[in-house]
């Protein structure tokens, strides 16, 4: 569910006795009276762009706790104070949520009942396998007239280690800010592999390398592993590994507008000239594709293609390999 849907009238009228607009209309005058009422104000120690997950099924008093813990609220009874009577007891909304600033209680209860973030933020979602240029791409139409420019330059070193996700960023959001962002969900998200890597007898950028061909390579999990087990037997072999992939990164081409001058042309990204892998990812690979060029799956096979129904065929001999080509993709 969205953090921001649209926040509806709240009406401010006494449901049932005179009471209930009483304390009412005391809980407002805490927040919105006066700031001598620094209960209601952010913690001193509030640290701006500090954000919060709220889980689907969280109750009022388990988010006015966790904004407690997170530094964003000074009362947790206050949050749930307001959340009832100000916007009778509405429910929390499920998500991700960055406090760009100190919000007081009311304005921070208001958000997360629906009241949305004023538009100073937006919801980002990155496709597994994205390109830093696709990323930027991303960014501008979320973000009209952000700099994809000064992105692209400055992200291209990092082509492969800016992990594909859901981010919520404020629109003021910089280049130098997302790299960074990008690049430490990438950190946390891979931590644990450090080990294993070593132990695969690869470097972590060729296994990141490997994952983002398969992004573009394979349409599951399945086809991930038997295809990495295939590159990587072909590498090990001393064999080019001809795949397709890199040159829509190069050149914008997919596999059926390649010419025969386009195979034959050789650079860095260019598998059918040169053995090995590309000089570098061609794009930012999801866990499972990270993980299927860290755990390859052995078989008999040496060659693979996609039929013009979608459908993968494997082969074990070039000959075979051939008679595919013939038969799926006519």
């Amino acid at each position: 569910m969205e953090p921001n849907p649209p926040f509806p009238h709240i009406d401010m009228k006494p449901k049932s006795t005179p009471w209930r607009f009483l304390f009412l209309i005391i809980g407002i005058a805490l927040i919105v009276g006066g700031s001598f009422f620094v209960i209601g104000q952010a913690p001193a120690d509030f640290v701006p762009g500090t954000q919060v997950k709220v889980s689907e099924g969280s109750s009022v008093r388990d988010t006015g706790d966790l904004l407690y813990q997170k530094k964003v609220i000074r009362s947790s009874s206050l949050f749930q104070f307001i959340v009832k009577m100000a916007f009778h007891d509405r429910p929390v909304i499920a998500g991700d949520f960055a406090f760009e600033k100190n919000y007081n209680v009311y304005e921070v209860a208001k958000m997360l009942t629906g009241g949305g973030f004023g538009g100073t933020q937006v919801r980002i979602t990155i496709p597994e396998g994205s390109s830093v240029v696709e990323i930027a791409a991303i960014m501008s139409k979320s973000i009209p007239g952000w700099n994809a420019n000064e992105f692209v330059s400055k992200a291209k070193p990092f082509e492969g280690t800016l992990f594909p996700e859901t981010y919520i960023v404020f629109k003021s959001i910089t280049a130098d800010d997302l790299i960074e962002q990008l690049k430490k969900q990438y950190a946390s998200k891979t931590k644990n592999l450090k080990d294993e890597i070593k132990k695969s007898g690869y470097s972590e950028s060729q296994i990141i390398i490997m994952a983002s061909l398969l992004e573009k390579e394979a349409k599951n999990e399945s086809e991930a592993k038997i295809i990495s087990g295939i590159l990587w037997k072909r590498i090990k072999q001393g064999k080019p590994l001809q795949v397709d992939a890199p040159f829509l990164y190069t050149l914008k081409k997919t596999s059926a507008q390649l010419t025969m001058k386009d195979l034959q042309k050789d650079g860095p990204y260019n598998t059918y000239t040169r053995k090995g892998l590309p000089a570098t990812a061609i794009g930012n690979p999801g866990m499972t594709m990270i993980l299927a060029a860290l755990r390859p799956e052995s078989s008999s096979y040496w060659f693979y293609l996609h039929g013009n129904d979608g459908v993968i065929r494997y082969a074990k001999t070039y000959e075979e390999h051939l008679i595919n080509k013939k038969k799926y993709l006519k």
